[in-house]
């Protein structure tokens, strides 16, 4: 039997399995479900999990996510890796972050009570700190007496509602050290998959693209995600968890279509990194990794989701200088601003996302957002213009 110490936080049992439920902050996003493996000696642990996600389809589609942590010992920075889909889909994203142990936030933990989860009595811990980058960080826990936590929930303030809360629930466990098999890399992360080629073909495209950003933020898409109008649905209609006060900037961008693997960028340190790129060249996938194109729509059209869109800072083209000059993948200038409540309340987009949800491509959804970040003419579903905030902004384009 594990035994907690008040003053270090509840004792976690050294090793275990068991099956895993998983929620985020957007409840949209529905349960996640599957298998999670610890084994603190080893310094490694796996989560596993899958959910029918029914932003697209009413039948609903798999979305899959297995994420690998190993402690390498210095043989390699990434030490954590995400395999986002299945089979032929599976792409690999190695993540520059040296292993961390998930539960070691509770060292910090003061026992607030008592509880039980699906029947088994367990102990309540609670802790909070601030990372030297200014990050807060909230943990809850109920570990019951063999050390395995039932439920585990973390509040980590990143990106949106979806992802900087995230609620474990953990079922079945079976306290043991797991096999070494259980801990071998996906093979899309095992193989020459990783990064993804980047698409055959190419030629520069002008496509127009969507930010979603606070007013401090500077106008600059180096190391950020966009979308289309038609892959930012899956954020206004499902995952954001969309705070009204935020902008939405309409971009004219310039890029070599000659698409790498989308990367993840977050906004930490002080400054954005990205990682899973392929080089130079600009990401791209389905929104969400789902829909009918491989490789999570890298290069298909993806005419039914959308495509999410990601511009490494090594990529972009110098000031005045034309895509493919010395190398350069990209260039960008937004167009105007407006404010997500705008587009959410005033413009009806809630109320249409919840009638197109489940019949994809959400196009009447998409219109209501192209009108109104085309024109500040309400009576052509416009929104004004928004204030602007943020340092370093580009030069504006001029639109008469």
């Amino acid at each position: 039997r594990a035994r907690a110490d008040a003053s270090r936080g509840p004792a976690i049992a050294p090793a275990w399995t068991a099956n895993l439920s998983q929620s985020f902050g957007a409840s949209s996003l529905g349960y996640m479900v599957g298998s999670y493996a610890y084994d603190q000696a080893g310094r490694r642990w796996r989560s596993t999990t899958c959910s029918n996600n029914t932003l697209f389809h009413a039948a609903g589609d798999e979305l899959c996510f297995d994420q690998l942590s190993v402690d390498l010992h210095g043989a390699s920075s990434f030490d954590t890796n995400l395999t986002a889909g299945t089979l032929s889909g599976a792409v690999c994203r190695a993540l520059p972050y040296p292993f961390s142990d998930p539960f070691g936030i509770l060292s910090l933990a003061t026992k607030t009570g008592t509880s039980s989860v699906a029947g088994v009595l367990c102990d309540l811990w609670c802790a909070a700190l601030t990372t030297p980058l200014g990050q807060n960080i909230t943990a809850s826990a109920c570990v019951a007496a063999d050390g395995v936590p039932r439920e585990f929930n973390m509040t980590t303030g990143i990106a949106y509602k979806a992802v900087s809360v995230i609620r474990y629930t953990f079922s079945n466990p079976r306290v043991g050290t797991p096999s070494d098999g259980v801990f071998e890399p996906s093979e899309a992360c095992s193989s020459s998959k990783y990064p993804m080629p980047a698409c055959v073909g190419g030629g520069t495209q002008a496509l127009s693209l969507y930010r979603v950003h606070s007013k401090a933020e500077p106008y600059s898409l180096a190391n950020r995600n966009v979308g289309d109008a038609l892959g930012d649905m899956a954020f206004f209609c499902d995952i954001a968890g969309m705070d009204a006060t935020q902008l939405v900037t309409r971009w004219a961008v310039e890029a070599d279509s000659a698409w790498g693997q989308y990367a993840f960028c977050l906004y930490q340190g002080g400054k954005n990194l990205c990682w899973g790129h392929t080089g130079k060249h600009v990401g791209r996938e389905s929104a969400l990794g789902l829909g009918a194109g491989a490789a999570q729509g890298q290069c298909s059209s993806n005419e039914e989701t959308g495509s999410w869109i990601s511009f490494p800072d090594i990529g972009e083209c110098p000031a005045g200088a034309a895509v493919g000059t010395e190398g350069c993948t990209w260039k960008a200038k937004p167009v105007r601003s407006v404010l997500a409540g705008c587009i959410i309340k005033d413009r009806g987009l809630q109320e249409m996302c919840s009638q197109e949800r489940g019949h994809a491509p959400m196009l009447r959804s998409a219109a209501i957002f192209v009108a109104a970040l085309e024109t500040s003419d309400p009576g052509r579903g416009g929104c004004p213009d928004a204030p602007l905030g943020g340092p370093g902004r580009a030069e504006w384009i001029v639109e008469v």
